[in-house]
C-alpha cells in the first residue's frame, strides 16, 4: 500500500497557527500571483482567447508560432535556438520525467547538484532513475562546481545543472562548464547536459546578468530547460519547454525518439500555446518589477543584519531566494520553528542538502510588509535558540 506522506514539524506548526488565526509571514513564497505579480484578468483572457484558441491542432513539439516565440527570446539572451528543436511541455517538471525515460534504462544514473531544490530527486525516483549527487560550494565568496565530487561512469546517461540554482543563485561560469563537459566526456556515449534555466531573468542588481548556457560552444550533446512560470510569471498556464542543440547525428537520433514520447500526451493545451508569444512580448515589464522587488527586500535584510548578530548573507547571483548563514551553536531546524512560533516561515537549510552551511532560506518574493513583519520575527527568535 502506498505510504502516506508525513508532514514536517513546520507544515504543522504553520497549520495551528493559521487555525488559530495568527500571523503566518511567509518568507518562502514561491507563487508570483500570491505575492502581488497577477496578471491583470482581462489582458490575459484576451491572450488566451487569441485565434486558434478554439482549434485542436495537435503537434507533437507545440505550435510553431509558440516555439518561433520562444526562439526569438533566446535571441534576445544571446544565443541561438532552432523552432525546429524546441519541445514544448506542460512543466519544466513534465520535461524532466520525459528527458529521464528517453535517456535512461533501468540500471543507468544522472548526476545531480547538491544544494538544490529537492524536486529532481523527486522526479527521478517516480521515473526509477538512479542519482548521484556532485557538490556546488561556496568558496572564495561564491557558489562554484566541485569537480572532484563529479563522479560519472559507464551508466551515466545525464548530468543535471541549475543556472541559476535554487536557493543559492549560482550561476555556471566557465571553470564550472568546463568542469561539467569534463564530466560528461567520461560518462556513457552521448550523454547529455541538461540545464534549467527558469530563473535566468532575475540577475541581483550586484551581478551581471547571466548568459544562457545555449550560447556557450562546445556544449554537446545540450539541453535547456525554462517555461512561462518563471519567464512571464504565469505558472497557472503550465508551458515549459526544451531546446535540444548538439550534433546532426545526436538530433537525427533523438529528435523523432521525442516525437514519439510527446505525441502521446500532447499535455500543452491550445489557449496557452497562442497566449505565448503575446506573454513573452509584454514580460520583461513584469520581470522588472519582480527584480525591484527583490533588490529591495534584499537591501532591507541587509539592513536587519546589524540586529541578526553573528548571521551572514550568501552572495546572490541571481534568482528568487537568499541563503542566511545561522551563527555558530544555533541549530538550523530550531531556529526555523522558533522563527515560525514568533510568525516567520523559513525553510532550513537540510531542505535543500546543504551539506556544511548552517543556514536558512528565505524566498525575497514576499510582500515588502509581510517580508519586514517577517525580519522582526526573525530578529525576536534569534536570542531564543
Amino acid at each position: 500500500m502506498p505510504v502516506e506522506p508525513k508532514l514536517n514539524p513546520l507544515t504543522l506548526l504553520a497549520a495551528k497557527r493559521r487555525a488559530l488565526s495568527l500571523p503566518v509571514y511567509d518568507l518562502t513564497v514561491s507563487n508570483p500571483d500570491v505575492a502581488g505579480f497577477a496578471w491583470p484578468r482581462e489582458i490575459l483572457a484576451a491572450a488566451l482567447g487569441g485565434p486558434g484558441c478554439e482549434r485542436h491542432q495537435p503537434d507533437p513539439f507545440g505550435n510553431i508560432e509558440a516555439r518561433t516565440a520562444i526562439a526569438a527570446y533566446y535571441t534576445q539572451h544571446g544565443a541561438a535556438a532552432s523552432p525546429k528543436h524546441i519541445c514544448l511541455s506542460a512543466s519544466t517538471s513534465e520535461a524532466y520525467t520525459w528527458w529521464l525515460r528517453l535517456l535512461c534504462e533501468s540500471g543507468d544514473n544522472v548526476l545531480v547538484p547538491e544544494p538544490a531544490y529537492p524536486l529532481i530527486s523527486i522526479l527521478a525516483e517516480i521515473s526509477r532513475v538512479k542519482i548521484i549527487p556532485y557538490r556546488c560550494e561556496f568558496k572564495e565568496g561564491l557558489w562554484c562546481v566541485d569537480p572532484a565530487s563529479l563522479k560519472p561512469d559507464a551508466k551515466t546517461r545525464a548530468i543535471l545543472a541549475i543556472s541559476p540554482a535554487n536557493p543559492t543563485g549560482h550561476t555556471l561560469s566557465v571553470a564550472d562548464l568546463k568542469a561539467l563537459r569534463d564530466a560528461q566526456k567520461k560518462a556513457a556515449p552521448s550523454c547529455v547536459l541538461i540545464v534549467d534555466e527558469v530563473f535566468l531573468d532575475y540577475p541581483a542588481a550586484a551581478f551581471a546578468a547571466p548568459s544562457s548556457v545555449l550560447a556557450h560552444k562546445n556544449l554537446d550533446p545540450l539541453i535547456i530547460l525554462s517555461g512561462l512560470s518563471k519567464v512571464t510569471l504565469t505558472p497557472q498556464l503550465k508551458v515549459g519547454w526544451s531546446v535540444l542543440t548538439g550534433s546532426s547525428e545526436w538530433l537525427q537520433m533523438i529528435l523523432p525518439q521525442l516525437e514519439h514520447h510527446t505525441d502521446a500526451f500532447l499535455s500543452v493545451n491550445a489557449p496557452a500555446q497562442v497566449a505565448l508569444p503575446f506573454l513573452l512580448k509584454e514580460a520583461p515589464a513584469y520581470r522588472a518589477a519582480v527584480r525591484a522587488r527583490l533588490d529591495a527586500n534584499e537591501a532591507t535584510l541587509r539592513a536587519a543584519l546589524v540586529r541578526l548578530a553573528g548571521c551572514e548573507l550568501l552572495p546572490r547571483q541571481a534568482g528568487w531566494s537568499v541563503v542566511m548563514r545561522l551563527p555558530a551553536g544555533v541549530d538550523e531546524l530550531s531556529f526555523a520553528l522558533q522563527a515560525l512560533e514568533e510568525g516567520a516561515c523559513v525553510h532550513p537549510g537540510h531542505y535543500y542538502d546543504f551539506a556544511s552551511e548552517n543556514c536558512i532560506v528565505l524566498s525575497l518574493l514576499a510582500d515588502p510588509k509581510d517580508f519586514g513583519a517577517g525580519l522582526d520575527a526573525l530578529i525576536r527568535a534569534l536570542p531564543r535558540c
